[in-house]
């Protein structure tokens, strides 16, 4: 499946399009896969992240509290990703991730091999920083 994830990650994975599959192709091997039913939890807030994560299947919501203390709830589908704030900032998960449809499937990239990509390609820090700060302003 290595070779399906590449292409998944080129094609469906806006952040990453700017990889050619060659250096994607390096980080697939490292991938690994998780499928969660839905309302399962696929991150509790607060917990010590040590990848990045992207919904390849199924639908999953980002439950946080900004710091106007109200809650807000994001759905990621397909291509969706989260837990770039913990390897960014080397910090615990800033929010909730939970399943929305059962057979839901999330590809992990460990944490080395996400450095990997930043040191490949230092604009994805930029991109993904920007991500983070429209996201905390919807």
């Amino acid at each position: 499946m290595p070779f399906d994830d590449t292409v998944f990650l080129k094609t469906k994975v806006d952040l990453l399009g700017f990889f050619n599959e060659v250096q994607l192709r390096d980080v697939t091997p490292d991938i690994e896969r998780r499928s969660y039913a839905k309302g399962d939890m696929v991150v509790l807030k607060g917990e010590i992240l040590n990848n990045f994560y992207i919904v390849k299947k199924g639908k999953v919501a980002v439950l946080w509290n900004p710091t106007s203390g109200e809650s807000k709830t994001r759905e990621l589908g397909a291509g969706g990703f989260f837990g770039e704030i913990s390897l960014l900032e080397d910090a615990s998960a800033t929010a909730s991730v939970k399943a929305l449809d059962n057979d839901t499937e999330v590809l992990m990239i460990p944490h080395n091999s996400f450095q990997k990509l930043l040191q490949i390609q230092p604009m994805l820090k930029r991109a993904l920083l920007d991500k983070v700060a429209a996201f905390r302003k919807s």
